[in-house]
């Protein structure tokens, strides 16, 4: 099964002609899946989340974070380019109960980068 996983992941990635993949997630902690998945990449760069500061342990947190805060601020959370959906659209809801909601401005551009801190 690991080397189905790191095959199948490098099988989808020559579309993209990336130079550098960043992994995350519990896999990165098993290093017959690291190494197998560096093999299968050759000459392309394979960096975990952890070296760029955020810990591989924290992607789910930090996805779901992303997505209320793109859905707080009514930006779209899919894009069709990534996601194969029809059109861009905000995800998820706001539900804001008997005392109302006051939600942050619309932003006048999208966000381009992430920053993590500590």
């Amino acid at each position: 099964m690991t080397a189905l996983t790191a095959r199948t992941i490098a099988d989808a990635l020559p579309p993209l002609c990336p130079t550098e993949v960043i992994a995350s997630g519990g896999g990165t902690h098993n290093p017959s899946l690291m190494a197998m998945l560096g093999a299968h990449l050759g000459v392309t760069k394979l960096r975990t989340s952890d070296e760029l500061g955020l810990p591989s342990a924290a992607k789910e947190a930090t996805a779901f974070a992303v997505l209320g805060f793109l859905t707080a601020h009514a930006l779209a959370g899919s894009h069709p380019a990534c996601t194969g959906a029809s059109r861009a659209a905000v995800l998820g809801s706001t539900t804001p109960g008997a005392a109302g909601l006051a939600l942050p401005d619309v932003p006048t551009s999208v966000p381009r980068r992430l920053t993590v801190t500590r």
